[in-house]
């Protein structure tokens, strides 16, 4: 679980380092590198890249004007993270990014199922307070996925060594299980607003963004400004709240 967290703290610590002040990641920011995350690009290639955007705004003729984003630094990302494919080419070698740690202690175990029983208890409140109706489609999905989350406790608790990135994508359809089912049970007029709302949040920072990323970010702002509006947790290794 230790590798999943790791990803995330690692590049905001990098960044923050090479920009000289504490600054903390935007929302996009933060979706860049679940992005980042998503498209297998390892933590390595990462800070490189990160360093590149840095190093090439150093030798720039604006050298007053800081480095405000992660944003600025995606596409010596992308291009750095080209360069380690073209190294990888015609070996059998993999980099894997999210790979499952061999061992767990007991406080890692503790502390998980901490959190299941956390997003679990999130998810009573939000069925509670569900503008659906008792009965309906999401309702019965977020009792369905109480009872999975439940049983992976379960199985987590009479586990020696629990495999992370499995419980990882486990938990990855439960949440889509989740969206879908609040999506389809929202009206017309309120997903166009939240629509519109990210796709301003969005365009703000076009700049340093491909088109495929800025579908991905767009896509991914949306499920999660739905996730907080209507007060449904997160079901990640990542995002579970342990508060």
């Amino acid at each position: 679980m230790e590798n999943y967290f790791n990803y995330y703290t690692e590049i905001e610590e990098h960044f923050q380092n090479r920009r000289g002040t504490p600054t903390l990641l935007s929302p996009l920011d933060w979706f860049l590198i679940e992005s980042f995350q998503s498209a297998g690009i390892p933590l390595e290639v990462i800070l490189r890249g990160i360093d590149r955007a840095f190093e090439k705004r150093s030798k720039a003729r604006s050298k007053t004007q800081k480095i405000n984003s992660l944003a600025y630094c995606t596409q010596a990302i992308l291009a750095e993270y080209e360069r380690h494919q073209a190294s990888l080419a015609g070996s059998s070698s993999q980099v894997e990014v999210n790979s499952s740690p061999a061992t767990s202690s007991e406080a890692d175990r503790a502390n998980l199922i901490q959190l299941l029983d956390k997003a679990s208890d999130l998810l009573k409140q939000s069925r509670d307070q569900s503008p659906s109706h008792p009965g309906s489609s999401l309702v019965e999905v977020i009792d369905d996925t109480i009872s999975s989350l439940k049983a992976i406790k379960t199985e987590i608790s009479t586990c020696q060594h629990p495999d992370y990135e499995h419980l990882e994508m486990r938990l990855s359809t439960l949440e889509e299980k989740v969206l879908a089912s609040l999506i389809s049970s929202l009206s017309e007029d309120v997903l166009m607003a939240v629509r519109a709302e990210v796709s301003s949040e969005i365009h703000r920072h076009r700049r340093g963004l491909r088109a495929e990323q800025m579908a991905l970010l767009e896509r991914k702002m949306l499920h999660k400004r739905l996730f907080d509006r209507f007060h449904l947790p997160r079901l990640s290794l990542f995002y579970l709240p342990l508060n």
